[in-house]
């Protein structure tokens, strides 16, 4: 079963929007055609400006990031995701290169999704599909992220 994520609005993405959209109303009084500029903006933010992820079925907001990196970092990436091997070191894996993971998580739920891309023929094609890791194995990969 294919998990697919949908863009959500983060209460920080509601906050920027509502205080971009305060500001044109405040400026409007100053110059009107600053604040249906600025209002207007705010309505787009509001509109457009999701930083959080849901998976289907799931009500946790995520997080999303994703790293490139060399291609001796595959199979320690399918072992680590296929539950094979808990210990995975990346190091200065982010340097950049054909495999790419991309991770949706959640720190405070210990939850995570994983996908795992090789990039041929000009475009990222899956390697793994998207991958659900709980606790130790959550936060080890979290972890990573957040150095």
């Amino acid at each position: 079963m294919e998990t697919n994520f949908k863009s959500v609005h983060t209460p920080k993405d509601i906050i920027i929007s509502t205080i971009v959209i305060l500001a044109g109303v405040g400026s409007y009084f100053l110059n009107p055609a600053l604040g249906v500029t600025l209002a207007s903006c705010g309505l787009l933010m509001l509109c457009f400006f999701k930083k959080g992820y849901k998976a289907d079925g799931k009500e946790q907001v995520l997080t999303k990031v994703a790293m490139d990196m060399s291609a001796s970092y595959l199979q320690p990436l399918k072992d680590f995701l296929g539950g094979k091997s808990i210990d995975l070191n990346l190091g200065e894996a982010s340097k950049g290169g054909p495999v790419r993971l991309e991770v949706y998580f959640n720190q405070a739920a210990e939850l995570a999704y994983a996908q795992l891309y090789t990039f041929s023929n000009y475009t990222y094609e899956p390697a793994v599909g998207t991958i659900e890791l709980h606790s130790k194995q959550a936060e080890k990969l979290i972890s990573m992220f957040k150095k």
